[in-house]
């Protein structure tokens, strides 16, 4: 038998699992913005406290001591499908008042995903906010302070 030594050198590709899925995170995130609208921080600035206009926060609970956008709630990404699946006892009651709904995240990559993932739900007026939080921050957008929650 013959043994195969693996060296890999710092310009190759990490070795995959087989069963890995082939499509990189970032292919998978410009593949969502495709498919849902994507806002500017300004456009969703000028969208904030309009009548029907709902801000979700798909960060995790630990991100929140940061602030949040003003009137926004919070619905982590690692529990979406429920939150939004009217049979589930997690369903979010804001949604259905709801004209459109913007997701956002830290940075923008888990919001679109979300967006996504919400439209593949059946929620037809989608979108999420380019550059996430971050991005509405340094555009001057409403923050809401988020008291200690210990």
């Amino acid at each position: 038998m013959s043994e195969t030594v693996n060296h890999r050198s710092s310009q190759t590709e990490p070795a995959r699992h087989e069963n890995a899925i082939q499509t990189r995170y970032d292919e998978l995130v410009r593949a969502a913005e495709a498919t849902v609208k994507v806002y500017t921080p300004a456009e969703a600035i000028d969208l904030a406290g309009e009548a029907g206009i709902l801000f979700v926060d798909v960060r995790d609970a630990v991100e929140l001591s940061e602030g949040k956008v003003s009137g926004a709630i919070h619905v982590s990404r690692g529990r979406l499908e429920s939150h939004l699946t009217p049979e589930n006892p997690r369903y979010v009651d804001d949604l259905d008042d709801a004209a459109e709904i913007i997701f956002y995240c830290a940075g923008g990559a888990r919001s679109a995903l979300a967006a996504q993932r919400a439209q593949e739900l059946g929620f037809d007026r989608v979108g999420h906010l380019a550059g996430g939080i971050s991005a509405w921050k340094d555009a001057g957008g409403p923050m809401q302070v988020i008291e200690d929650r210990c």
